[in-house]
């Protein structure tokens, strides 16, 4: 609405439009907001991969084997989170008692069966599963020298972050080493990029109706 004082020209905005605008305003703070404690979440658990990745360098067999696996569980609860629709129902899945979506082995096949997980990936989550099953059940005898533990190792992909460790990368307590931490590295990285660009899953839930159509 325009109105004139002294010469000049002012322009009034009209209440509803005003009250609309204020509206965004607050929404666009909510949500920028909302980014800001995203940002800092994420870098926090990026600090705590970091820690993880140098404890990993002292750890025994033991301790690299569960350690990794607990890291892991973790890791793939907080992609599977950020993937799908920001409900109740997906707590429900990953957290509690019984949750569907609450052990190592649901959340390597859930994430894989959303495509969150390639076949390496998949397929080295596995054998750490497999080989954390191994030392958790077992109080002694259990060690990376025991050959169908040394041969489940040597089926993991190699590390795709250079390491320069040449032959010595090969030996089995840093083949685990490196090959887990690269695939948690990038689950890390994947989880920050479907949760700071919000590339939730777009739901595709639909209705059937009944009612005739009519021209």
């Amino acid at each position: 609405m325009a109105q004139e004082f002294g010469g000049e020209t002012y322009y009034a905005l009209d209440r509803g439009k005003g009250q609309r605008l204020g509206e965004v305003a607050e929404e666009g703070y909510n949500e920028a907001l909302a980014e800001g404690e995203r940002m800092a979440e994420n870098s926090d658990y990026h600090n705590r991969l970091n820690r993880l990745m140098q404890l990993l360098q002292d750890e025994d067999e033991r301790g690299l084997v569960l350690t990794s696996s607990a890291f892991a569980e973790d890791l793939l609860g907080r992609l599977i989170r950020a993937f799908l629709v920001d409900v109740k129902a997906t707590g429900d899945l990953l957290d509690g008692f019984n949750a569907p979506l609450g052990t190592l082995s649901a959340r390597i096949k859930g994430a894989f069966a959303l495509g969150l997980l390639s076949p390496e990936q998949f397929a080295d989550l596995e054998h750490l599963r497999k080989i954390r099953n191994e030392f958790a059940h077992a109080w002694e005898g259990c060690s990376f020298a025991r050959q169908d533990i040394a041969d489940r190792i040597a089926k993991m992909n190699p590390t795709r972050i250079p390491s320069g460790t040449g032959k010595e990368g090969e030996m089995p307590h840093n083949k685990l080493r490196s090959s887990i931490s690269c695939v948690l590295a990038e689950l890390d990285v994947l989880t920050r990029l479907v949760d700071s660009r919000y590339q939730r899953i777009r739901p595709l839930a639909m209705h059937l109706s009944l009612t005739p159509y009519r021209s």
